[in-house]
């Protein structure tokens, strides 16, 4: 029995797909639909949250979309009864993606609460993309995983040379260094001019007081 008119289903438009198979399991083609449609919107809502996002976002996303649509086809009595069948399919099937996990999971889980709590710790916005979003390199390898035609990432810029590390001196093997250049002599007072004795100009030195007075006593 397919979807009546006017009622919305999430899964209504799949009933041609899933009449072949319905009618093989002899189960109510609402019933097959619900079941087997909602398992696929959850699949591919899977996908789209492992594409983009990465550790605990990816688990809160799960985890927010399993518990709305389990809780609303539950305790949502106005709402018809194939609609409810539907939200608790995907609501299971959004709620185990939470707690199955494989160690490639729960490695990559650990990693993003860490980064999430250095960045938080920091203020670092960068870390804290980085901890809950996948990076352009992550989503290029997986979509050339999936075989879709990625371009090739562009070319980095060669970096500028480094400099050469600085040679810091040692006593050990080193030259000998070069002794500082001595200061300038102090220039010479300016001396006297010397004139040469001859027999016309020397005189002898006058004698000296006493001995003059001695002479005029004796003489």
């Amino acid at each position: 029995m397919a979807a009546r008119p006017g009622e919305f289903t999430l899964t209504g438009w799949l009933d041609p797909v899933f009449d072949y198979f319905a009618k093989q399991a002899d189960i109510p083609l609402a019933d097959y639909t619900a079941v087997a449609g909602a398992e696929g919107i959850g699949a591919s809502i899977e996908f789209i949250t492992d594409l983009f996002t990465k550790g605990l976002l990816n688990k809160a996303i799960n985890f927010l979309v399993g518990i709305t649509s389990a809780g609303y086809g539950i305790w949502g009595k106005p709402t018809p009864q194939r609609l409810r069948r539907e939200l608790i399919t995907l609501g299971q099937h959004a709620l185990t993606r939470v707690v199955d996990m494989k160690p490639s999971d729960a490695l990559e889980l650990r990693q993003s609460i860490d980064t999430l709590v250095e960045g938080l710790r920091l203020g670092d916005t960068s870390r804290v993309a980085e901890a809950l979003l996948r990076s352009p390199e992550e989503l290029r390898q997986m979509l050339s995983a999936l075989g879709a035609p990625v371009s090739p990432a562009p070319p980095e810029l060669p970096s500028a040379p480094l400099a050469p590390p600085l040679v810091r001196p040692t006593l050990e093997g080193a030259p000998p260094a070069a002794p500082l250049p001595a200061p300038p002599a102090p220039p010479l007072p300016p001396s006297a001019p010397l004139f040469r004795a001859t027999s016309d100009s020397f005189q002898p030195p006058a004698p000296t007081v006493a001995k003059r007075l001695f002479r005029e006593t004796l003489g």
